[in-house]
């Protein structure tokens, strides 16, 4: 018996007794709670605890096994735990429990879907190829996961990708910075970033927006804080999106694509994606895309060759986050 079915059944048996959330938790984060609640019990046979603040619900990995690394995929989790390593000096308390505990935080995707690309970058080319709908990608050179250029030639903060691929075109270098969701939504402004974001016309955000040619001239001529980019639902989507070109307007790369990646369960997505659209140039709208994790597992099994170690990849991806 696979993966797939073990939690087929163990959806139907309803074989779980993790503490209910709390009346306010989004349908579809109830629902991907439970999914991950019941991966980590029938595919990973691990234990929760009851009497954890966060392990109680179920979709929260204890010690040792979230410092072991089952919150990634097996067959790559070395490669993917040396990755994470190299990135990072030091996991604090916070990036640890979100990266190697937390199943229902966002974190964990990129490592499990993009850090194995890494393995044939020809492939994850003719990948990218079908997502931006071009031939114009002559060789991809590199995946990076929570990556940023130097604040200081970029945006001045810690606005990052949560995927990074570089490639080459025409003897010059090109980037998609990947975007990933998973029961995230929009998400508030904090005070300082607030303040340093919205409430200056000249501040780099509001320059920056105006002259990168990525939006509407509508846009482009109000204040930005009475614009829907500084909204919660389109903010982070904004920040990505100009951090790419920010990178072109100051010659690091030759040209970007800002890719958001969601489940398709995530009714917010699907609503505000579009919509943000709306806010973009012709240029801006040749610049933006999104792909729903479905998708993109169907054109991992179309590009990569599926040899064993591969089509345990791509079940423990089927297995794990899909919503159809």
């Amino acid at each position: 018996m696979n993966n797939l079915e073990k939690l087929i059944l163990l959806k139907q048996d309803a074989a779980y007794q993790e503490t209910p959330p709390g009346a306010s938790e989004p349908a579809f984060k109830a629902h991907a709670r439970k999914k991950q609640s019941l991966f980590r019990q029938m595919v990973l046979g691990i234990p929760y605890d009851p009497k954890h603040k966060f392990g109680k619900y179920g979709a929260f990995l204890m010690e040792p096994f979230a410092s072991l690394g089952y919150n990634f995929c097996e067959v790559y989790r070395n490669d993917i735990l040396n990755g994470i390593k190299e990135r990072y000096v030091k996991l604090n308390i916070a990036l640890h429990e979100g990266l190697m505990g937390n199943m229902l935080r966002s974190e964990h995707i990129p490592w499990n879907v993009f850090y194995p690309m890494k393995s044939d970058l020809q492939a994850t080319s003719a990948l990218l190829k079908e997502i931006l709908k071009t031939d114009e990608i002559d060789n991809v050179t590199d995946i990076r996961i929570e990556w940023a250029p130097e604040k200081e030639t970029a945006l001045d903060d810690n606005t990052s990708f949560d995927t990074y691929i570089e490639y080459m075109y025409n003897g010059k270098e090109c980037g998609v910075g990947i975007e990933v969701k998973y029961t995230e939504e929009g998400y508030p402004f904090g005070k300082l970033e607030k303040k340093r974001v919205m409430e200056q016309d000249d501040s780099l955000y509001a320059t920056k927006t105006r002259q990168c040619g990525l939006y509407t001239y509508e846009i482009c001529n109000h204040h930005l804080s009475e614009t829907l980019l500084c909204k919660d639902d389109y903010r982070q989507i904004w920040r990505n999106h100009l951090l790419g070109a920010t990178m072109v307007m100051n010659g690091q790369i030759d040209r970007f694509h800002s890719i958001t990646l969601y489940p398709n369960g995530n009714t917010h997505f699907k609503k505000v994606l579009p919509e943000y659209e709306k806010l973009l140039s012709e240029y801006g709208k040749s610049t933006f895309g999104y792909i729903t994790i479905e998708k993109l597992i169907l054109l991992i099994c179309k590009h990569f060759e599926m040899n064993e170690k591969n089509r345990q990849w791509v079940d423990y991806l089927n297995t794990r986050y899909p919503f159809i």
